[in-house]
């Protein structure tokens, strides 16, 4: 109940705090994972509608906003982390790397679904023993640079 009504009162000042703001839609993300058992942090790059594996959780991107730069810089995502099947990895690049993990939804359900805000990474926080994700930035895929063409003039 104390949380929940917490969270009523926090989101309610960020909802009048993003009214004065302008939020684009942007097509990536860029989260960290913390693995709490070893103490490493990676960066990980999720691009909406491509879930990513990360260790034994399953992150699906659904959306994200970034404020543009002449306003104050916030970011926020709506995330669906599920867990998985353990899987057996050697390093951390495996971890980011794995993609071939099924989600184990009846003994293992959706751990985490919400939005999460970049300047307050403690108010919508996943609850997990083994990992904290949280939201750094929204992004635009980098553009695509086309060969150039031999028969057009420079």
């Amino acid at each position: 109940m104390f949380r929940a009504l917490v969270s009523a009162v926090v989101v309610a000042g960020l909802v009048g705090a993003a009214h004065a703001a302008t939020f684009v839609q942007k097509d990536k993300a860029t989260l960290r994972a913390l693995d709490k058992i070893t103490g490493r942090s990676t960066d990980i790059e999720v691009i909406v509608g491509e879930p990513v594996v990360f260790g034994s959780l399953k992150v699906e991107l659904e959306v994200c906003y970034q404020t543009p730069p002449e306003e104050a810089p916030e970011s926020a995502a709506f995330l669906k982390i599920f867990s998985t099947q353990p899987v057996a990895v050697e390093t951390m690049d495996a971890a980011v790397d794995a993609n071939s993990v099924e989600t184990v939804s009846e003994e293992n359900p959706e751990l985490f679904s919400g939005w999460m805000y970049a300047s307050s990474p403690g108010l919508s926080a996943l609850e997990h023993p083994v990992y904290d994700v949280w939201v750094i930035r929204c992004t635009a895929p980098d553009p695509v640079k086309l060969p150039d063409d031999p028969e057009r003039p420079q």
